[in-house]
């Protein structure tokens, strides 16, 4: 085959082998286009019918115009054999990319795996069952575009009876049950095939292998997959149910539609809880720290101030007022004692206490409980952890001699011969100060995530257009939410710079819109930037020649056409294209301002 014509495609060189046939690199001399000529499987020589049924069959394979398939160019049948020519992608497949790296990591490999289910979804929606999904048919280009393969061309062979006699449409390794039972086949095949798929680039290894397709085949139709987590344990859970339920073997138990599939590998929100962002803002506590959610609101925030009295204090509280009150009932059984008391009370008492912070709200926090009827205006602050008459204090506890403290609790003393009261010192609980904080504050450095709703495609869009997105996870301040996941955004193309002579093409994009609650604010952020790979000097030439040839003959003004055609030749970029569903982080360089 090799240096022949199909039709006006020249073949050039083989560059695989599968269960439908035999692929070839080839030229299109009409166009001067690099393209793929595959050459089926099928005997079509001397039955017109057949090959009638065959061409209706594939017809509509052309209608399939998705960014995330491969083209079908044209159908040619020679000698009786059919040939069906593709786009030709250049890049590696899923397949080659496991065998290469092992376990994909599942971020990554699902944001792959998205942009293959986007295209079959896509078939899905036109009628159209893959049938021989596999990593091998599943290929990543150059550009980080992936490109689904043979899509329909597994049916228009067997549908039709064009295959070769013993020959398998499919690959055993990622067969549905119902295509090894002879069953009916609908879209819920191909999840199946997608979810063995899946599970492959997470494990690096499919869910049943053995020597004969036999086995295999068994395996199934009648044995449950192991856990991908017992392969590779770093697969999240959520991600292993989701494939799990791909691969049931009852059609009717697994999802319905590849976009539900792809719901389902969606993490649930709140399952990860997000690190408290800590600043220097002045409302900031340990509260903060120790339970971002408690102090989300005022009431929020009164809650945790109630925690300090922790179920250990509360046991402890409750036993010195055990030992108080026979305390007292000893003093009022013996009133003379109780007198003596309270005199060595009173000599012991510093001459110039505070007045009680339970009877003064305007008293200096941690200041000495005063004995009732002295002034208050001689309040002595009590310096937390200092001894007062050799009995050492605690932070925000007053201590009178002879009687012993309890952290959290304030004993006064009252009049001489009476007795002494217990009061709780109340920590300073985080007050409202919402009016006097201001608005909340997106501090610079904060990361904010989206995910692309709209393709970028630097063959068809311009600088200054705007790409749809969504904020793809919450962002907190203080324990506040202050972005919520799902939020409209939006990204600009800022920058598309070409270079001429390494023919690569730089795609600058920023995030310029987030709407929260409402409100639209124009951040200012880091840049996203995408690079193609640059072409070969080789490549560079010959395109050079090649332009310079065709604007010699078709441009204006002879060599001046020839100048201008060699240019455009050599400057020929590639094409970047960032599909949606890409996620992209892009850092705050300026602080956003919240409105209250």
């Amino acid at each position: 085959m090799i240096g022949t014509e199909i039709g006006h495609y020249r073949i050039l060189e083989k560059i695989g082998e599968g269960g439908l046939g035999v692929v070839y690199k080839a030229v299109d001399v009409n166009l001067d286009r690099t393209v793929a000529v595959k050459a089926l499987n099928a005997e079509l020589s001397g039955n017109p019918e057949l090959e009638q049924r065959f061409r209706a069959e594939t017809k509509a394979l052309g209608n399939l115009n998705h960014t995330n398939l491969a083209t079908l160019y044209a159908l040619l049948i020679e000698n009786g054999r059919p040939f069906v020519v593709m786009e030709f992608i250049e890049g590696e497949t899923f397949e080659q990319m496991v065998r290469r790296r092992g376990p994909i990591p599942s971020d990554e490999a699902i944001a792959l795996f998205r942009q293959a289910l986007s295209g079959i979804g896509f078939a899905h929606r036109m009628g159209i069952v893959h049938r021989d999904i596999k990593p091998a048919n599943i290929m990543l280009n150059r550009q980080g575009v992936v490109k689904v393969m043979d899509c329909g061309i597994a049916k228009a062979l067997s549908a039709r009876g064009l295959a070769k006699s013993g020959a398998q449409i499919g690959t055993a390794l990622y067969m549905s049950p119902e295509q090894f039972l002879n069953r009916a086949v609908d879209f819920r095949s191909d999840i199946y095939s997608l979810g063995v798929t899946l599970y492959e680039m997470l494990t690096g290894k499919v869910p049943f292998s053995a020597d004969s397709d036999y086995q295999i085949m068994a395996d199934h139709v009648n044995t449950s997959p192991p856990l991908p987590t017992s392969i590779f344990p770093f697969v999240p859970k959520g991600v292993e149910k989701a494939v799990l339920k791909a691969l049931e073997k009852n059609p009717d138990a697994r999802y319905q539609s590849v976009e539900e599939f792809g719901a389902a590998l969606d993490p649930s929100p709140g399952v990860v809880p997000a690190a408290p962002v800590m600043s220097a803002h002045p409302t900031v506590t340990m509260l903060d720290v120790v339970a971002p959610a408690a102090v989300a609101s005022p009431r929020a925030a009164q809650a945790a101030a109630s925690s300090f009295f922790t179920p250990e204090r509360r046991v402890m509280a409750a036993g010195l007022v055990a030992v108080l009150a026979l305390a007292g009932f000893l003093i009022a059984a013996f009133p003379g004692a109780a007198k003596r008391l309270g005199e060595r009370l009173s000599a012991h008492t510093p001459s110039a206490p505070a007045q009680s912070a339970a009877n003064n709200p305007s008293a200096t926090p941690g200041a000495t409980p005063a004995v009732p009827g002295q002034p208050a205006s001689s309040a002595v602050p009590a310096q937390p952890g200092a001894p007062v008459d050799g009995v050492a204090g605690a932070p925000g506890v007053a201590v009178v001699p002879g009687v012993v403290a309890t952290p959290g609790v304030a004993v006064v003393p009252v009049q001489p011969g009476v007795g002494v009261a217990v009061a709780p010192v109340q920590p300073a609980a985080p007050a409202d100060n919402s009016a006097d904080q201001g608005p909340l504050v997106i501090p610079a450095g904060t990361v904010v995530a989206i995910r692309l709703t709209d393709p970028v495609d630097s063959s068809m869009n311009m600088v200054g257009d705007k790409f749809g997105a969504s904020v793809d996870a919450a962002v907190d301040v203080n324990g506040m939410e202050a972005i919520p996941a799902g939020a409209d955004a939006s990204v600009s193309l800022i920058n598309l710079a070409q270079a001429p002579v390494a023919a690569r093409t730089d795609v600058q994009l920023q995030l310029v819109t987030v709407t929260i609650n409402g409100t639209d604010y124009s951040p200012r952020t880091s840049v996203f930037e995408k690079q193609s790979i640059e072409r070969s000097k080789k490549k560079v030439i010959a395109g050079a020649a090649i332009g310079a040839t065709f604007g010699g003959l078709f441009g204006h003004g002879g060599g001046q056409g020839a100048a201008q055609g060699a240019a455009s030749g050599a400057a020929k970029p590639y094409v970047v294209v960032i599909p949606a569903q890409t996620r992209i982080k892009f850092t705050l360089r300026r602080s956003i301002t919240l409105s209250q």
